[in-house]
């Protein structure tokens, strides 16, 4: 066996995706340095140990288009598990068990289909490796995805939260990991309060960090309004140099200090902004605004650009760096969401003849190249079989829920095979979850967005 760290530690990179909610896979993996990552310390490099058996593979990165060539086609007997984690020491123990537990059900379940012992030995040796790798379980972030079988053994190191989920079959379960790629993992944060501001940035594999920028005169409410701490009013006011706040006797009480304040939020979105745009010229990146009221309104009146901008109420004084970066991950993932059903609000009000629902269809218009968007739920399964050549596909037993064709074939879930072929062809995959969306604007199990209108 082999173990391979791919592109973990400060040498990890990050990538991101298309503010229209959805990716191209062929982006996935070009991905600029970032900061301190989820592999954790020693993970640096690529690192490899030389054991019995198969290649197993530990990414710090999101999948590849090749990561899932890899995982694609039929690998009996495949064991897919998803776990949520937490870069938190204390809450390792917890994800180990979860593992553990999962393996276990795996190897029962094996046993119950008649596996033979070569198989089951096979499965219980990745088991251990990965349970004893000191290395992995001092690198976490929010979920591990591992796809063991006696030819193929990766683990994925991912920084989105997926459901826990344990699947035995003749092919891996890829559903949860499209949906790593297909959503924004990327953000900056501003964290603003009277006494200090700042500004972070979230990637795919590293958590939130402070961006070092120049602050010089807009460090704090007193210092970007040119007043001494504790004064009410701006240094020269008495001299008529508040006339921009029209005369002094307007800094004083509640509306003076509100006065201030806009003042303040003016200053910090000019340099934030600066920033920004040197780090995100194509303002692609949500920005996410850290302050209570009234600064919190304050700086989204007076922020005016392209680059969304998204509100986090509460003061930010007592946030530490990983409690940040856990908000930031759960309102990127609620931005996600809302973003969704706001696409197929639009594509099922106003895309008349380019919106398909049937799968058999869907499959026929991906291989032709014809699908531009395809969102399908990643809770839920379709089992069958697909020619990738004409997108004729083959239901499993009992409606598609069975885990073979009717002559015994051996069948894999529909909807990633789908989405795979869909980007191959160009398209987009955006992975949703049909219990977060309006069932007003959501077909289950999936909906494609045509590139032409049918005839």
């Amino acid at each position: 066996m082999v173990i391979t760290r791919a592109n973990a530690g400060s040498g990890g990179r990050y990538s991101s995706v298309d503010p229209e909610h959805a990716i191209r896979m062929p982006q996935l993996g070009v991905l600029p340095n970032g900061a301190p990552s989820y592999g954790g310390e020693g993970a640096t490099s690529p690192s490899l140990t030389i054991l019995e058996g198969v290649r197993m593979t530990v990414h710090y990165e999101l999948p590849t288009a090749a990561d899932f060539s890899v995982l694609a086609g039929a690998h009996h007997p495949a064991v897919t598990i998803y776990a949520s984690t937490s870069p938190v020491v204390s809450e390792r123990e917890r994800a180990e068990v979860a593992v553990k537990s999962g393996f276990d059900e795996a190897l029962e379940h094996l046993k119950g289909a008649g596996a033979d012992t070569a198989e089951l030995d096979a499965i219980r040796a990745e088991r251990d490796r990965i349970l004893g790798d000191q290395q992995l379980w001092g690198g976490l972030a929010r979920s591990l995805a591992l796809f063991v079988s006696p030819d193929v053994s990766e683990v994925f190191v991912l920084p989105n939260r997926l459901d826990d989920a344990v699947h035995v079959g003749s092919h891996f379960t890829l559903g949860q990991l499209l949906r790593a790629p297909s959503q924004d993992q990327e953000a900056f944060a501003i964290t603003i309060s009277a006494s200090e501001w700042a500004l972070w940035h979230a990637t795919p594999t590293d958590r939130a960090v402070k961006l070092p920028i120049d602050q010089q005169g807009t460090a704090n409410l007193d210092e970007a309004t040119n007043r001494e701490p504790g004064e009410d009013k701006p240094r020269g006011s008495n001299r008529g140099t508040a006339s921009q706040f029209g005369g002094a006797s307007r800094l004083l009480g509640d509306e003076g200090r509100k006065t201030l304040l806009d003042l303040y939020t003016k200053r910090v979105i000019e340099v934030a902004r600066r920033e920004l745009l040197e780090r995100d010229p194509d303002e692609r990146v949500p920005v996410f605004v850290f302050a209570a009221e009234p600064l919190l309104s304050l700086f989204l009146q007076n922020t005016r650009n392209s680059r969304r901008v998204v509100a986090v109420p509460g003061s930010p004084d007592r946030l530490g760096a990983a409690e940040l970066d856990e908000i930031l991950r759960r309102e990127l993932g609620r931005l996600n969401v809302r973003e969704a059903e706001r696409a197929l609000r639009a594509l099922a009000e106003g895309s008349a003849g380019r919106v398909e629902r049937d799968l058999a269809a869907i499959a026929r218009e991906a291989a032709d190249g014809a699908v531009e968007t395809f969102w399908f739920d990643f809770t839920t399964s379709v089992n069958g079989t697909l020619d990738r050549e004409s997108g004729a596909i083959e239901f499993a037993t009992d409606h598609g829920a069975g885990e073979a064709l009717a002559d015994g074939t051996p069948a894999g879930d529909l909807l990633p095979q789908l989405a795979l072929l869909v980007v191959a062809k160009g398209g987009k995959v955006v992975t949703v979850r049909a219990s977060e969306l309006d069932g007003g604007v959501w077909s289950a199990p999936a909906m494609a967005e045509l590139r032409f209108a049918l005839a």
